[in-house]
């Protein structure tokens, strides 16, 4: 069976800084390089590098990310 290529920016655990996180990077917990038990210190964590992991395009925990919703549906929501 052959797997897709994936690209790391189309996973739910892959985020950019400075918007979405502290730092670039994997945010599955398995391939986080240190994580902290209390909410307080999260910004202390750091992800695992994803271009690493991702080396072959092959990541086995690769999930998609949500698409979002309209924009609607998001001001209805209370995102805004």
């Amino acid at each position: 069976m052959v797997k897709k290529r994936v690209e790391c920016r189309d996973c739910r655990y892959f985020k950019r800084a400075p918007y979405e996180a502290p730092r670039t990077g994997c945010w599955f917990p398995e391939f986080m390089q240190q994580t902290q038990k209390d909410a307080f210190l999260k910004e202390q964590e750091i992800p695992g590098d994803n271009e690493q992991i991702n080396l072959r395009g092959d990541c086995a925990k690769f999930e998609a990310r949500t698409p979002r919703g309209s924009i609607w549906k998001r001001m209805l929501a209370g995102e805004f």
